[in-house]
């Protein structure tokens, strides 16, 4: 009696835990429901020599300091997915693209564009029309029989009718579909793009960018970055901004006809894919219970920093020599990272032996 009780006791427990088990694995291990945003950006672009008239402000801008333009092509890639990576049949609430981008070496921008850009919703300007009617209308009669003598009408009439009208035309309310501007004191350029009815942020989006830099230049990196912003409408209280997705890129640029620095930014996006790959290699061979741990359990800043390896070494921000997570790497995922390090330091330094 007693040990029949204590075998059901035991079932019953373990089937507790592994449901308990089950449910907190699937936030780690299982793809997020809602439909997601991905981006994705050419690893090189070239920089062209600018050419303007006399009275051009950023060439003078340029030459007034001994240095030259140049301007250089951004191009953005948006897909809107699901969780099984098909195309939704609704795309998800995205109010606005964010996107910003800096010279690694912190060269001051001469010129950007698109510049800022506003449209209405309304194909024409607004038609007012004020009318105003007022009647007014006054009637007696009077009906009698007299006897012996007949019958009698009396009536009186007054009508007074007086009608304005006013017609004009309103200019249609405007909203800013692309704002730009420098940041960082004119070291870097953004791009603020919100989703309208005309609009549509899925796609290809370009960007130029111009920047004055020593004429010994010949080759750089360019920091990206892309924040997918939607609004939260909550029942009670303002409405907030909230990042979807959010994308950094590394971006390899040279002057145009320079073949040593087109074939270092060609190696240097090589090598960005391979770390890349090896990252993912990385990320995917741990297994589910550590998977678990680690989501049951929040990182502290400094750990969570030391899994994103790949993600500090492209943007400069660890070194491959002390970094005690690079350094418990695979011996072929370090020879990639010191080949890509040097790789980057060679492009950036072309222009100090010229």
């Amino acid at each position: 009696m007693d040990f029949g009780f204590r075998r059901s006791v035991t079932f019953s427990l373990t089937f507790v835990t592994m449901q308990v088990l089950s449910t907190a694995l699937a936030p780690a291990l299982l793809p997020a429901q809602s439909p997601g945003i991905q981006f994705d950006m050419p690893a090189i672009t070239t920089a062209l020599d600018c050419v303007h008239n006399e009275d051009h402000g950023g060439s003078a801008t340029a030459s007034t300091h001994g240095m030259r333009e140049v301007s250089f092509d951004l191009v953005v890639s948006s897909l809107i997915v699901d969780a099984a990576g098909h195309l939704p049949q609704a795309a998800p609430p995205i109010d606005h693209l964010l996107i910003r981008c800096a010279m690694r070496d912190n060269w001051p921008v001469v010129d950007y564009s698109p510049r800022t850009e506003l449209e209405t919703d309304f194909a024409s300007p607004i038609t007012v029309t004020n009318k105003q009617e007022r009647n007014k209308s006054y009637g007696i009669s009077i009906d009698g029989q007299f006897p012996q003598i007949g019958a009698a009408h009396a009536g009186a009439d007054d009508q007074d009718k007086r009608s304005d009208s006013t017609q004009f035309d309103r200019q249609a309310p405007m909203q800013a579909v692309v704002a730009s501007g420098t940041t960082d004191r004119g070291r870097g350029v953004y791009f603020k793009l919100r989703w309208t009815a005309q609009h549509v942020l899925e796609g290809e989006k370009q960007f130029r960018v111009s920047i004055a830099v020593p004429h010994s230049w010949r080759g750089g990196l360019i920091d990206v970055s892309v924040i997918a912003n939607g609004r939260d409408r909550a029942l009670f209280g303002p409405t907030k901004i909230r990042a979807l997705a959010i994308s950094n890129f590394v971006v390899a640029v040279y002057r145009q006809g320079d073949s040593e620095a087109a074939e270092i930014a060609l190696r240097l996006a090589n090598l960005d894919r391979k770390l890349a790959a090896l990252a993912l290699e990385k990320e995917s061979s741990s297994g589910a219970i550590t998977q678990f741990w680690q989501h049951l359990l929040p990182n502290d800043s400094q750990s969570a920093s030391q899994e994103n390896w790949y993600r500090r070494l492209v943007v400069g921000h660890a070194d491959p020599y002390t970094d005690k997570r690079i350094r418990s790497l695979p011996m072929a995922a370090r020879v990639a990272v010191l080949d890509y390090t040097e790789a980057s330091r060679e492009l950036t330094q072309l222009g100090d032996a010229g």
